[in-house]
């Protein structure tokens, strides 16, 4: 086998782990409410961005091989310049609330949403993306990524109002 697959697979298996373990303990932490992530996100918002900054650094004060280096840096520095912004999104732009009677989520993927709880017909955990979607009358969907601090308070609340999780 392929070290390269090795690895690899060694990699997902820890990712997979890691989220598993981050999220079961954050899922039910919450101050009044509030939904947003942790230190885990804007942890990689800030190794992107470094990331970003150390191959630009290399490109403009270095001697490298133009002929050689150039296409894989400017590449490191597009695919981590979009870890860098969507991270960036995530963690410090993606927030949320909820109560008794309604929930409130606000991503700057797809903007801001107000629903109550009332309006409720589905909750749905998607195993690919680690979220869960929550579909109302409107036809409005807040999805909860499992890393979200509070998604577990707000599952516990959807239980409560005679719902699955499917």
């Amino acid at each position: 086998m392929d070290s390269g697959l090795i690895g690899g697979i060694v990699g997902g298996v820890v990712s997979i782990i890691l989220c598993g373990f981050v999220s079961s303990k954050i899922s039910h932490k919450s101050n009044d409410g509030q939904l947003k992530f942790g230190i885990i996100i804007s942890s990689l918002f800030w190794l992107c961005l470094a990331i970003v900054l150390i191959c630009l650094y290399a490109l403009v004060f270095t001697d490298i091989n133009y002929d050689r280096d150039l296409f894989p840096i400017i590449g490191l520095i597009i695919g981590f310049g979009l870890g860098a912004v969507y991270s960036f999104g995530e963690a410090y732009k993606v927030c949320g609330s909820f109560d008794i009677d309604s929930i409130s989520f606000h991503t700057p993927w797809t903007g801001s949403k107000s629903e109550k709880w009332s309006d409720l017909e589905s909750a749905k955990f998607n195993s690919t993306a680690n979220w869960y979607t929550l579909t109302f009358n409107s036809g409005a969907k807040i999805r909860l990524s499992a890393l979200l601090t509070g998604h577990g308070l707000v599952l516990d609340h959807v239980k409560s109002l005679g719902y699955t999780v499917k």
